[in-house]
């Protein structure tokens, strides 16, 4: 097995900031004594705003402020658009790796059908990009952005794969008969959730967990009933204890026709939500990466469940798109205007972050600093002509 191509910008100069002193002379003349008491008597008057100095950013607590700004990622590593349209964008948790799918052949020189779209990892440090072969959809990356987890045609049908981008390994999950759908990885890259799909049609998905390490394979849902037939959208913790996924029934009609199941794997103990209602489609968006919150849709609302309270937060005309490892903020769009907003889930305060445009789980860093969303808008930077849908990063500071 070869390891993907990593196609880096060209050298960059570095440009060396030289700081001198200024020069002084004997010769400068001395403030009188009188000129400095008039100072001070000046400074110490109350309400005398103070001036910054234009030189140096403005700080608070010690620590620079910055205002939120928009970046657009699928780019080459000189910069140069992209000529096809990007989408499916996941960062990493400490947020210098974004992985997505492009149908752009100019990102990297590495070959492939122009026709398909395949998966990229763009390193926000050194702007270099890294071509993922045989990457179609459903792109996932662990937290350090070792491992990328695509989805792409295996020997018969669509098949999961975990593509570790520093061993240069690619690995295929499930059994390709009947087909798989990576959903989730572990912050280690350890532990890999799928979707299993049977081989007759009639059967039912199975949600499963691949130990990277030993090679064993687990089905971690549960036994299927007439009311939960289909498991299926795994999404795991960062640590790999706790998995949360959704049942569907599939046939039938009548309300209650999904449910999200949380799951500790450690000691097998169960916990149902009531994920739908008045007969309401219901699905998972995420779990958080520390176990303790999970976000999902329910018709046209979003819901985030806090694992430990028991407590429930809902967004009315919401839909909920990725949670914050931490569990606090949850990217959503708005259903009267498809505004992507961040809601900070302690304080209820909303953020702007686009117009329009979508997101998968694992589109934010902790606390939601950094989001990554595609958008065909082509106003969000300058100099966007490509007039195709783009990946953009928005750093909150």
């Amino acid at each position: 097995m070869t390891a993907p191509r990593r196609t880096t910008a060209n050298d960059a100069r570095r440009a060396t900031a030289t700081t001198g002193r200024p020069s002084t002379t004997r010769n400068t003349v001395r403030p009188t004594l009188a000129a400095l008491i008039g100072a001070l008597a000046l400074a110490l008057l109350p309400g005398t705003p103070a001036t910054a100095s234009p030189d140096r950013p403005e700080t608070r607590h010690g620590t620079r402020t910055t205002k939120p700004r928009t970046e657009r990622v699928s780019t080459t590593p000189t910069n140069a658009e992209a000529n096809g349209a990007s989408r499916g964008a996941v960062i990493s948790a400490d947020g210098r790796y974004v992985a997505f799918t492009s149908n752009a052949t100019n990102l990297t020189p590495d070959p492939h059908n122009p026709h398909l779209p395949a998966t990229y990892v763009k390193d926000l440090h050194t702007g270099a990009v890294t071509f993922v072969r045989d990457g179609l959809s459903g792109v996932r990356i662990s937290a350090d952005g070792r491992c990328v987890g695509t989805n792409d045609f295996g020997a018969r049908d669509i098949q999961g794969f975990v593509n570790d981008l520093q061993a240069g390994t690619r690995e295929a999950l499930g059994s390709a008969h009947g087909g798989s759908r990576i959903t989730a990885l572990s912050g280690d890259c350890r532990y890999a959730v799928y979707t299993a799909y049977p081989n007759h049609p009639a059967d039912p998905q199975r949600v499963h967990l691949r130990d990277r390490t030993t090679g064993e394979n687990t089905v971690v849902s549960h036994e299927p009933t007439p009311e939960q037939y289909d498991m299926a959208d795994g999404s795991l913790s960062a640590d790999g204890r706790v998995l949360a996924y959704r049942a569907h029934r599939r046939l039938g009609d009548g309300p209650d026709r999904d449910d999200i199941i949380v799951v500790d794997l450690r000691t097998g103990q169960r916990q149902q939500l009531d994920g739908s209602h008045d007969d309401a489609t219901a699905g998972l968006v995420q779990l958080s990466a520390n176990g303790r919150a999970v976000a999902y849709n329910v018709g046209t609302d979003a819901y985030v469940h806090d694992l430990r309270t028991g407590r429930t937060k809902r967004l009315d005309d919401a839909r909920g798109r990725a949670l914050s490892p931490d569990g606090g903020h949850l990217l959503y769009t708005d259903g009267a205007t498809g505004t992507v907003r961040l809601r900070d889930l302690r304080s209820g305060a909303d953020h702007f972050v686009a117009p329009h445009g979508g997101a998968e789980p694992g589109a934010l860093t902790a606390h939601g600093r950094m989001a990554v969303f595609a958008s065909a808008a082509d106003d969000l930077v300058p100099s966007d002509t490509n007039n195709a849908a783009d990946v953009f990063v928005r750093r909150r500071r």
